[in-house]
């Protein structure tokens, strides 16, 4: 394939399963997800933009959180938090901040007014909350001495379910070093014990990624099988698909309207185009459809699929595009099948409000460094509410063809990387990102296109480093992991092995 090199100055379902369709229904689905195009906030702009916005999960619903506080008694003495600590009022600012953050994050809240004054009341809260059918708890402790009590017994009392997630908010004044020992290792509870009243959106996001991973059905497009497998103890539901019916989903795409707009898109905000060429960026508009549409047709709000053996067969284009669409979207597109990248990535745009970068490893034994390179990542690394990082249209370096982006990352910013290693168990570590690597056909050097080199935390020798497939993330983000696998009752390990250094 001729290659030129082209410049552009332009400014930059629910949670429960679905019934499995049939080929003939399918195809029939593809239809009634095509014509207009929808208009979306897509690279800080209204452009025109195909079949409006990415499935979530859990579509028309929000995670229930039942909230109640817990002090014996409104009168103190001398104690903590203090004669000075106006616990009516402290409750009302409480109140009013879980409200405006379930607000904004989409969850439904229960507030308890009354005190839990004795363990009979926390008994009758537990009630509640199973009557209630709540997806999440939050518990505020406001007194140091009588107070934790009903927080014990809540969290002893936890049959229906045992390990139903429970946030605890100890703002400071309401306990000690021995208070919190007791909860260090519990599973399904997380206290948060901070002067930072904000933090109680935390614990609500906390509480609602648990409902979003176990709400998430993923498209599993590979071989001929077609069936149901949820992964335990997340809940998220892989569908698998066969992957002939992605070829289908392509083959249908032929003069969509949607796919010219998004190619145009594409074009218009890319810093530059090496490689591709038009026909190349319309192709790869049309694989973003194609996945959209088949996400839909299968009620799943993520998928992975056998991208390279449909690019060895040249059957359908590279899909790198679409999935570096789909997750600044914050839902998922992952490569190669890999279901706990899947995971990781979803887990990446739900807790931490941003999307990852799913990437081989490649130690750097000179400079022992690591090396991290793939052909798609998203360019909202900032978070999904931020500007764009550049990128360059590229072609998909292993079979040079169709479009791949290289996004280019911030040297200098400091960096999370994570994968599960199995849905229950989680590895992380942090660093800091020295720079990007570039690749031409002569220069030497191979791999994918979006390529950084990072200097890791607390990791002797690279070649320790775990995982292929690991994600990378902006920020420094290991206590809010830590704190997220203990409240969902995942373990979670340091990514060179032995336990996360924070």
């Amino acid at each position: 394939m001729s290659r030129h090199t082209c410049s552009s100055r332009q400014p930059c379902c629910a949670a429960g399963c679905c019934s499995l369709f049939g080929r003939r229904e399918f195809l029939a689905g593809l239809g009634l997800m095509g014509g207009s195009a929808l208009a979306m906030n897509w690279f800080g702009s209204a452009v025109s933009q195909a079949l409006g916005a990415a499935p979530k999960p859990g579509p028309g619903g929000k995670p229930r959180v039942c909230v109640a506080f817990s002090r014996g008694r409104d009168e103190y003495y001398m104690g903590w938090p203090g004669a000075a600590f106006d616990h009516k009022a402290s409750q009302a600012l409480y109140t009013e901040t879980l409200q405006k953050a379930a607000a904004r994050l989409g969850v439904e809240l229960d507030v308890q007014g009354e005190p839990l004054r004795d363990t009979n009341a926390a008994g009758a809260f537990l009630e509640k909350t199973t009557e209630a059918k709540a997806d999440g708890v939050l518990l505020v402790v406001m007194n140091l001495n009588d107070g934790w009590p009903m927080i014990h017994h809540f969290v002893k009392h936890r049959e229906q379910p045992a390990n139903l997630p429970t946030v605890v908010f100890a703002p400071q004044g309401t306990q000690f070093t021995p208070t919190l020992q007791a909860f260090r290792e519990m599973p399904h509870v997380f206290v948060g014990a901070t002067q930072d009243v904000e933090w109680l959106a935390t614990g609500l996001r906390m509480l609602k990624t648990i409902w979003q991973m176990a709400s998430t059905r993923v498209a599993v497009v590979h071989g001929n099988e077609e069936r149901e497998q949820p992964l335990a103890p997340l809940g998220t539901v892989l569908h698998h698909v066969p992957l002939e019916r992605f070829a289908e989903a392509y083959d249908a795409t032929a003069g969509a309207a949607e796919a010219k707009d998004l190619a145009a898109a594409f074009r218009k905000h890319a810093k530059d185009c090496v490689e591709p060429d038009e026909t190349e960026i319309l192709e790869a508009a049309r694989t973003y459809v194609a996945n959209r549409r088949l996400m839909e047709a299968a009620e799943c709000q993520a998928v992975t699929m056998d991208c390279l053996g449909l690019i060895a067969r040249r059957r359908t284009p590279p899909p790198c595009m679409a999935y570096m669409q789909l997750l600044n979207e914050g839902t998922c597109g992952a490569c190669e099948r890999d279901i706990t990248a899947t995971l990781s990535l979803l887990l990446s745009s739900y807790l931490l409000d941003r999307p990852a970068f799913l990437h081989n490893p490649s130690p750097n034994t000179v400079r022992n460094t690591y090396v991290g390179a793939h052909c798609t990542a998203p360019t909202k690394m900032d978070g999904f509410d931020q500007p764009d990082s550049e990128y360059v249209l590229r072609s998909h370096h292993e079979s040079d063809w169709g479009v791949a982006p290289q996004v280019l990352l911030r040297e200098g910013q400091e960096v999370t990387m994570m994968k599960f290693l199995n849905p229950g168990e989680l590895m992380a570590c942090t660093g800091t990102l020295l720079g990007n690597i570039h690749t031409q056909p002569d220069d030497g050097v191979g791999g994918c296109r979006t390529a950084f080199e990072m200097a890791v935390d607390d990791v002797a020798d690279t070649r320790d480093i775990r995982g292929h497939h690991n994600v990378l993330i902006y920020g420094k983000h290991l206590p809010m992991l830590d704190a997220y696998c203990q409240l969902a009752g995942l373990g979670i390990s340091h990514i060179a092995g032995g336990p996360v250094r924070r």
